[in-house]
């Protein structure tokens, strides 16, 4: 608006340069002013409307600069958009895919059967089955000790007491006989494994697998020394005719029944060590790295034995429990584990019911010494 009015004051002044008024006449002569007037409204509509037109032109294309541009920024922020959309689409994408990849590989993780898992499968499997072996080769021997101890038909003790005592020294002599039997010339002095073997408790215990027969027989005879070495004297003809003998007979089949718990108890302890079972690969290389002399047949103690201690220094167990693929895998090994732990522990409780037993045997025998104190008892006369 200033430009404006800085034109209309040039022009009025440029027409009072060059055309300059002549004195008005006294009678008010107006026309050359109006003519004037008239001039200088012409040329300054002429100069507006000129200015008008660079200004409407210079707005329009100001404004059709601003419309491209603004244009031009919508393509770019359209194409910004689409651009964005896709490398969303892209990234969302190559995310679904990890994922499923994951999801995938966990799958294949969590069903994966990892080899311990065979292993102990194996080695459970190897236990059971001694377990069975050794209760019957326990079984066997409480038949015919059962037999010796109430001196049935066809034992020493049927024909009496010294019979009885002369054949246990007799399977004394032939196999275990020590310095002071061979030098008051009984019998031949065994070998120094075999020296009184019937009486070391190493005999039974000491092997985790019995070798051979003769380690079967040294570990029976330290049972059979241990509990019960002569039998009494079988109680037939007239010693269960008589009223003594009628009267002795209770004592004696209990006599016999402790003694057969007993080598129950024995027989248990000895079936453990018997060779009933195949080693398998895993245990047979358990023991190898413990020093055990290698076989393939192994023993109830063996075989749950390696078990225990693969596992407690084994490195190739450790190797493959760091190894494990997932929380499972170690899951199952921790499962396996307690199901050893009940296995041992189910073991346990059946060997603590013979103990058991034995505990109330005695309390029974204490018992009795009790009523001896006050024996003869009174016998109320019948009315």
């Amino acid at each position: 608006m200033k430009l404006i009015q800085t034109l209309v004051i040039l022009v009025a002044f440029t027409l009072g340069t060059f055309m300059p008024s002549k004195p008005a006449s006294a009678l008010g002569d107006a026309g050359p002013i109006i003519a004037a007037i008239t001039a200088l409204q012409s040329a300054m509509n002429s100069v507006v409307q000129s200015t008008h037109k660079i200004l409407n032109g210079s707005v329009v294309d100001g404004n059709n600069a601003m419309v491209k541009g603004f244009q031009q920024i919508t393509n770019y922020t359209k194409a910004q958009v689409g651009a964005q959309e896709q490398l969303a689409d892209a990234n969302n994408m190559v995310n679904a895919r990890l994922s499923r990849d994951v999801i995938n590989a966990h799958i294949m993780d969590e069903h994966a059967v990892n080899r311990q898992d065979c292993l102990n499968l194996e080695g459970g499997q190897a236990a059971v089955v001694a377990a069975r072996q050794a209760g019957d080769v326990a079984l066997a021997l409480d038949v015919t000790k059962n037999s010796r101890t109430r001196a049935s038909r066809n034992t020493p003790s049927w024909v009496g007491a010294g019979q009885a005592s002369q054949a246990n020294n007799t399977l004394h002599f032939s196999k275990y006989c020590d310095d002071a039997e061979a030098e008051a010339g009984l019998c031949s002095l065994a070998e120094d494994t075999m020296k009184g073997a019937d009486q070391n408790a190493s005999s039974l215990l000491t092997p985790p697998v019995y070798a051979d027969q003769k380690a079967i027989d040294r570990a029976n005879d330290y049972e059979t020394t241990l509990i019960q070495p002569v039998v009494p004297a079988a109680m037939r003809g007239n010693a269960i005719t008589t009223p003594d003998g009628q009267q002795a007979m209770p004592g004696r089949r209990s006599y016999n029944a402790a003694i057969s718990l007993a080598h129950n108890i024995g027989h248990d302890v000895l079936s453990w060590r018997a060779g009933t079972v195949t080693l398998t690969a895993s245990q047979k290389a358990e023991a190898k790295r413990e020093g055990i002399t290698q076989t393939d047949v192994g023993s109830l103690w063996e075989a749950t034995d390696l078990e225990v201690n693969r596992r407690y220094s084994g490195t190739d167990w450790q190797a493959d429990l760091q190894a494990m693929p997932s929380e499972k895998s170690v899951l199952i090994q921790i499962a396996l584990l307690d199901a050893q732990r009940n296995w041992l522990l189910w073991q346990q409780l059946k060997l603590q019911q013979k103990t058991a037993l034995a505990t109330v045997k005695r309390l029974a025998i204490e018992a009795d010494k009790s009523l001896n104190r006050f024996s003869p008892l009174p016998v109320p006369n019948p009315q």
